[in-house]
């Protein structure tokens, strides 16, 4: 539905469908329960729901790894060689994987359509006007549009966050051009020596109903 490249794999689940999808044989199965003990229901549904869709994207590249992923620094901590990305939201989880020898930078984000009274209010946040009229161009509503840049900018700031260690807002990054499927965002500061500003970076997007994934990959070694 991305168009990703054969050598990155994507990997979804419904959020409601997680306790059927529990009691597949991933191994270590009893892993899974004892990291969910602690949390809150909530919580708990959406953790295992993105680690089914990190062992089943791991899985399709050819990868056998722990179960669940463990975790630093509040992220999860991929196998050797693979580089990976996880999100959700209320109703669906994704996860993303590459191997390293292939991609720099992996980030994948999903979000529910924001209402629009909500979208209208958080837009000043998410974008400029500039960037919002040129995005409207093209994606004439105001919810799909803010919802449609809020969730590439969250896909390109988790795909860079692993290589920079630092956190942006949402002008860090602006839109700047829109092609087949894909948003081009642009950094507006230097991030790093290596991510300066200008540096433009596609962002691939699928809408699935009322909700869209986008994806931010980028080939090379970091």
């Amino acid at each position: 539905m991305l168009g990703l490249p054969q050598d990155v794999t994507l990997s979804g689940i419904s959020i409601p469908a997680v306790r059927e999808a529990m009691e597949e044989p991933l191994p270590p199965g009893p892993a899974l329960r004892f990291a969910l003990e602690d949390m809150s229901a909530k919580r708990r549904t959406e953790f295992a729901a993105g680690r089914i869709c990190a062992a089943r994207s791991l899985r399709k590249l050819g990868v056998i790894a722990e179960f669940p992923l463990p975790v630093r620094d509040r992220l999860p901590v991929w196998p050797s060689g693979v580089l990976g990305s996880i999100s959700h939201c209320a109703t669906m989880a994704v996860a993303m994987t590459a191997m390293k020898s292939r991609y720099c930078a992996l980030g994948v984000d999903v979000e529910s359509l924001i209402d629009p009274g909500v979208a209208l209010e958080i837009q000043p946040s998410v974008c400029r006007d500039g960037e919002w009229i040129g995005l409207e161009n093209h994606v004439p509503c105001r919810a799909r549009s803010v919802t449609l840049l809020f969730s590439a900018k969250e896909a390109l700031y988790k795909a860079l966050y692993p290589l920079t260690g630092r956190f942006e807002d949402f002008h860090a990054a602006e839109f700047c051009g829109c092609e087949a499927g894909a948003l081009v965002l642009r950094l507006t500061h230097d991030w790093t020596s290596c991510w300066r500003a200008g540096t433009r970076i596609r962002v691939r997007y699928a809408w699935l109903d009322r909700m869209v994934v986008s994806a931010a990959f980028i080939p090379g070694k970091p």
